[in-house]
């Protein structure tokens, strides 16, 4: 982020309608932008419209900070350019760079004004000598982002904070400065610097542009958000409006091993994550979904595709440890070979890979009943049914708030 004694020089002014001509400029001004993306046609919209002007009005004095109003029948262009599906949508550019999370709270002056005052917090913890960093190593299980700078007031501090308040809630920062920096700045060659703390190969160095915000998020994104994300009740909707079908481990929340090793096979299929998203769920809170598989909490560890249409199940947990069988699952989802399973056809390359490995039959009755189990899973798969309805689409924007436009969706 740039330094906020220069850009913030000049007071921000109420709520601004945006339009092609001054939107660039906007954004430049503005280290924080809020967007009501609204239609005049939306009564949810026009419910809100004057308590966002009150609100732009409040915060009129805050610097940095500046309220817009995007008319989305007269400029569709700016609405459809940042992918808005309902109305009204919030989104919040920092940087000129766009938010992940979008406004979801409370609609009303005080709950906008409320969000944004946090949003203009310095999200970096400070750190003070090695003590208090080799402590946070050991005692904090996930990847973390670690700053050495000469000063609060430095300008790689500054840009280090703004890539800090744009990931907010996606990874965590922490910073080192002053006397506690001096020894890794001067080992260093004086250079302030940024490492990635607690990763599987050990520190590892952002050799990025110093001054670069949106690179530095970048970055970040890439190396230090989860692989495997949790879903909750609270980020639900959020999740689900990125609009790409759930993969998700229901495990027991005590049980970390399931989600070790479930990340592991996720890691060998990077580059599948563009369309899906890989998730783990306390499967005791969402018990609800396993029901519609057929399962339940007896049976944790359970995998299952939700495309927000039908959910599919994994067959076996542990069949997630054969070479490629994940990956499968997923583009079996992308191929529809998924689905038409579930509607009764049969693919011969396929039947009974995931059946256990049976010890031959000890007599004549033994295997007679074997030859009866198997016809009975050939006739089930043969017979074919419809895969269970979504459940997780439960969990869209709420239509009782806003005007949701039609897309397409898995």
């Amino acid at each position: 982020m740039l330094v906020f004694l220069v850009l913030f020089g000049v007071v921000a002014g109420s709520m601004v309608n945006l339009d092609p001509n001054n939107l660039d400029q906007i954004i430049k001004d503005n280290p924080l932008v809020m967007i009501n993306f609204s239609a005049g046609w939306c009564r949810y919209s026009q419910a809100l419209k004057p308590i966002y002007e009150k609100a732009a009005d409040s915060l009129a004095s805050v610097q940095g900070v500046k309220l817009a109003y995007a008319d989305c029948v007269a400029h569709n262009d700016i609405c459809s350019k940042y992918r808005v599906s309902k109305y009204p949508t919030m989104k919040f550019l920092r940087s000129g760079e766009l938010m992940k999370s979008e406004y979801r709270g409370q609609r009303s002056v005080e709950g906008i004004t409320e969000h944004i005052n946090k949003l203009m917090e310095d999200p970096v913890k400070q750190l003070h000598g090695d003590e208090e960093f080799k402590m946070l190593k050991s005692e904090k299980k996930t990847k973390f982002v670690l700053g050495y700078f000469a000063s609060t007031s430095s300008y790689g501090y500054e840009v280090f904070k703004g890539a800090s308040q744009s990931m907010l809630g996606q990874c965590d920062f922490y910073a080192m400065t002053g006397d506690d920096a001096k020894p890794k700045i001067a080992s260093h060659g004086g250079q302030e610097k940024v490492f990635l703390i607690n990763d599987v190969n050990g520190e590892k160095i952002y050799e990025g542009s110093a001054t670069n915000q949106p690179q530095l998020s970048t970055w970040v994104k890439e190396n230090c958000v989860p692989l495997v994300r949790e879903i909750t009740f609270e980020n639900g909707e959020e999740l689900t409006e990125e609009g790409l079908p759930f993969v998700i481990l229901f495990h027991d929340p005590e049980d970390q091993d399931s989600v070790k090793l479930f990340t592991e096979k996720v890691a060998e299929c990077q580059d599948l994550r563009t369309g899906v998203n890989f998730l783990h769920a306390d499967g005791f809170k969402f018990a609800h979904p396993l029901s519609h598989l057929g399962r339940s909490t007896k049976d944790l560890p359970v995998i299952a595709i939700d495309s927000f249409k039908h959910m599919y199940l994994f067959p076996k947990f542990e069949h997630v440890k054969k070479t490629k069988r994940l990956r499968r699952f997923v583009e079996d989802l992308h191929s529809g070979r998924l689905h038409r399973e579930f509607h009764g056809e049969v693919f011969k390359d396929r039947v009974g890979e995931d059946d256990e490995q049976r010890p031959p039959p000890k007599n004549a009755k033994e295997a007679a009943k074997q030859i009866a189990e198997d016809k009975q899973k050939r006739e089930k798969r043969e017979a074919g049914t419809n895969p269970p309805e979504s459940v997780f689409k439960k969990l869209e924007p709420n239509k009782n708030r806003y005007s949701i436009l039609n897309k397409d969706e898995l």
